[in-house]
């Protein structure tokens, strides 16, 4: 099982958004970088959601339906 990540944010906010819409379509996901913004909260960089490698094409479609959503914003 290998983890793949599918997007990446600049803001965790909406990082979170996209990782609970994937968990309620029952796509295991993780937030990586969560932690080290917690510590060193300025300049901590991007925010990744991370997918098993199997879930992909369910989770694109997901995303290219919040990137709809979301553009803009």
């Amino acid at each position: 099982m290998n983890l793949i990540t599918i997007k990446q944010f600049p803001d965790e906010v909406i990082a979170r958004l996209y990782h609970h819409r994937l968990e309620e379509e029952g796509i295991n996901s993780v937030i990586s970088n969560a932690i080290s913004s917690t510590l060193f909260p300025i300049g901590a960089g991007t925010f990744s959601i991370q997918i098993l490698e199997e879930d992909f094409e369910k989770a694109r479609k997901i995303v290219f339906e919040l990137d709809e959503l979301y553009k803009g914003d």
